[in-house]
């Protein structure tokens, strides 16, 4: 009979440990996922499970037989191990996804200025210059300005 994942979860006080803290501020993702099975015990299934790798790539990673250096995989493990903002800064990460959002001036019912595409009726003759000075002629888009 199997059993679902549980989500793999450090303690809070753990995060603040200084030899994690090293770990993280050298990027030395072995040592993190030791101190992961160590603190919260967590299998290498059930870590590679969380970061989105196999069981054997996580071995390897613990084992000191390979490197972890993309940042998207470093993204990958602080959004998998659920790292708190503090620890994602010494792992040299921006701030968690979901935390980062845009505010009203994203908002594009603020902007009249805005093309909207609305299916069936072209804009015809009309020419839009980008920011980079080229031109472009948007008589075949079927958008239409608005306001």
């Amino acid at each position: 009979m199997s059993t679902p994942l549980v989500p793999t979860c450090l303690p809070d006080w753990a995060w603040e440990r200084a030899d994690v803290r090293q770990a993280l501020r050298t990027r030395d993702v072995g040592a993190v996922f030791r101190y992961v099975q160590q603190y919260s015990g967590a299998s290498q299934a059930r870590i590679a499970a969380a970061v989105g790798m196999t069981q054997a790539r996580v071995n390897e990673i613990i084992n000191r037989r390979r490197e972890v250096s993309r940042l998207d995989v470093y993204e990958r493990i602080a959004d998998g191990l659920n790292m708190p903002d503090d620890a994602r800064h010494l792992l040299g990460l921006a701030a968690g996804r979901e935390r980062r959002s845009g505010g009203a001036a994203f908002d594009l019912a603020a902007f009249p200025e805005v093309v909207r595409c609305t299916p069936g009726r072209p804009l015809r003759g009309r020419r839009f210059s980008s920011r980079c000075g080229a031109r472009r002629n948007w008589t075949s888009s079927p958008c239409v300005a608005s306001g």
